[in-house]
This record gives C-alpha cells, structure tokens and sequence, in this order.
C-alpha cells in the first residue's frame, strides 16, 4: 500500500506528498513506484491555467488505467475544442470536472475488473446476472437462477466473502489541482463500500495505508490553528515540515510505507507552467525528509529547518551539495545525528 498526503495552504496554492514503496504480493518490496502523475496532457497546460495530479493507492494497475483513461478523454477533448474558438478552449474543463472525470473513470474500470472476475468464474457479465439470463455461443437463452450462484456474483459486485476482488475495491486516489479560477481543491476518490467522491473537508486530506498515521500529524498541526488562518494563511514552509513530517509518520508505523518522498506545488498566481506545479524527488527531496525528520528529532532548532526547507523546496537558488553542507553545520550533534539518518538507535539526548 502506501500513503498520499495532501495539504491546502490557501485559496490558490498547496502541496502534495507521497511515498515510492510498493508491496508486491507479500514478500516483496519495489522502491519506484511513481504514485502522483500529472493528468493535465502538456499541450493542454501550455495552452490554458489548469493543473490537476491524481496520486493513487492500491493497485498500480488500476491507477494507471484511471489515469489513462482521464487524459486521453480529456486530449480528445481539447483537440475538438482548439478547432473552434480559443475562449471555449481556455475554459474547457474545471477542476471540478477533472474530479468527476476520474470518479466515472474509477467506477468503469472497477466495473470492467468486476466483469472480468465474474465472467472468468461463471461465462457471463454482472449485466447478464443483472437482466437474470445470458446467450450461448448459439443464442439461447440461459435463465441465472441458481441461489448459490446468485449469492456467489452478489457477493462478487458487493466486496462481500470476496477476497478475489480486494486488487480492485482497495483503491483509493487524491486528485488536487485548480483552473482558471485560481482555486485550488482537493478530492478525495474511494472504491471500498462507500465508493464515493468527495472534496476536503479539511485543509489536508489523507489515503493509504499510512493514512492513519498521518491523520494524526495533520489533526493536531490543523487543530491549533485559527478558522482564518485555515482559511487563508497557512505558512508554505510550515506546512510543507507538516506535510513531510505526516508522511514519516506514516512511513515509521506503516509496513507499506517507506523509500524516497515525491513532494508537489501548486501555485494558481504563477502563468508559467513550470512555476505552478513544481516537484521536488530523489536526492532533494530525501533531504527534505532528513531536515524534518531531525527538527522533530531535536537534532537541529526549528529556524534552521524552517530555513533550510525554504531554500530546498521553494527559493531553490543554492544547489543540494550547498544546502546538504549547512544542514550538517547546524546540527547540535553531526555525528550523532549521521548515524541517527543513518538508521542507528542513537540514545535520547541529543545535545
């Protein structure tokens, strides 16, 4: 499994986070997975202000597949607009649509799984059960009527006694991103029993495995803040260290979490695509974590970490080797926090 971790800073900006680690069966682990993809095709965000990422837990598979089926509708989509007038092509999609797109996407794909399982088990489709009969090959008609089967394809389209279908129905996704409007809005999308879409109703949304531990850190950090501040003032350094910390969280007390963290801006004021979404991985981003990760360690004091998480992620005008070398100066302990980083049980005192 794996943790997505979303967090709003204010009306038009805010981030996301993930983790790399996917659990293949249940002895293996693979360190690459690329968890938040971008669902906006280049040419239609060179074109028009719209963003929008969906990060997906379960199933690799079925989030490729949503996240496929999201684009190509919406290249498809913008190559009949373009041929018109460019006002219709600026405002083509919202965010919110984007959202609704990827909920219908998610339902066809579980639709198409489901269909897939039952005819497998049964030679026909979950519409055959729902009409009560299916045709041969010869174009008779077969009536399904047997109460064991019956209970049995039920089951199947309902996540009941059917450990087959746990690859399909444990998916859950993130989809974050604005439009024109400049609004910036997080969705969450589930298919377990409730299978629904909803937005935020928070300022952080959380899915995944490591969801619980994540809550956690997001509840508390939200919960001393003003209702104004909410709603309009969320420090982006500050939630950026909540947004790592929430994702070591879930990383520490989740099996299915761990390896690298892929980080992801979102700014509605900027024009230039490169600056409203950014992402920040690999080498940057490991130490993102490591700088969080030894604040809340008490290796270092919270205005260097603010200051070093602030140049990393966002002024990004020295590069990794120059920030890497302040971070490890301003430790109260370098060595110790070394092997700390490093994995070793290193004691309580850190001074």
């Amino acid at each position: 499994m794996t943790v997505i971790n979303a967090l709003k800073f204010n009306s038009h900006s805010g981030a996301m986070c993930c983790d790399e680690q996917t659990t293949l069966g249940s002895v293996r682990i693979m360190m690459s997975s690329d968890k938040i993809q971008n669902l906006i095709p280049e040419e239609i965000r060179k074109s028009i202000k719209i963003e929008a990422v969906y990060g997906g837990t379960g199933t690799t598979a079925i989030g490729d597949e949503v996240r496929r089926s999201v684009r190509q509708k919406l290249s498809d989509e913008f190559d009949r607009l373009e041929k018109k007038t460019n006002d219709m092509a600026k405002h083509f999609k919202t965010i919110d649509d984007i959202g609704n797109m990827g909920f219908e996407s998610m339902m066809n794909v579980k639709h198409k799984h489901i269909n897939d399982v039952v005819r497998g088990y049964f030679n026909f489709d979950t519409d055959d059960f729902n009409r009560g009969y299916y045709l041969n090959k010869d174009n008779e008609k077969t009536e399904i009527n047997q109460k064991d089967l019956k209970d049995k394809v039920f089951d199947f389209m309902n996540w009941k006694n059917s450990d087959d279908l746990d690859s399909i129905f444990l998916n859950a996704a993130i989809i974050c991103g604005f439009d024109w409007r400049e609004e910036f809005k997080i969705y969450k999308l589930s298919l377990k029993s409730e299978m629904n879409m909803e937005i935020a109703g928070s300022i952080f949304e959380t899915v995944g495995s490591g969801s619980d531990s994540a809550q956690i850190i997001f509840s508390d950090y939200v919960s001393g803040k003003t209702l104004d501040e909410r709603r309009h003032n969320i420090d982006r350094v500050e939630g950026i260290i909540q947004l790592i910390r929430a994702t070591i969280a879930a990383a520490k007390y989740n099996m299915g979490v761990g390896g690298y963290f892929n980080i992801i801006l979102f700014d509605a004021k900027e024009d230039d695509p490169s600056k409203r979404f950014f992402e920040v991985y690999d080498a940057k981003a490991k130490l993102a974590t490591e700088i969080v990760y030894s604040y809340f360690s008490d290796f270092i004091d919270y205005k260097d970490a603010y200051d070093f998480i602030n140049e990393l992620i966002f002024k990004r005008e020295k590069n990794f080797e120059e920030v890497n070398s302040e971070f490890l100066k301003a430790s109260k302990n370098p060595e110790r926090m070394n092997r700390f980083l490093r994995g070793y049980k290193t004691g309580g005192d850190h001074s």
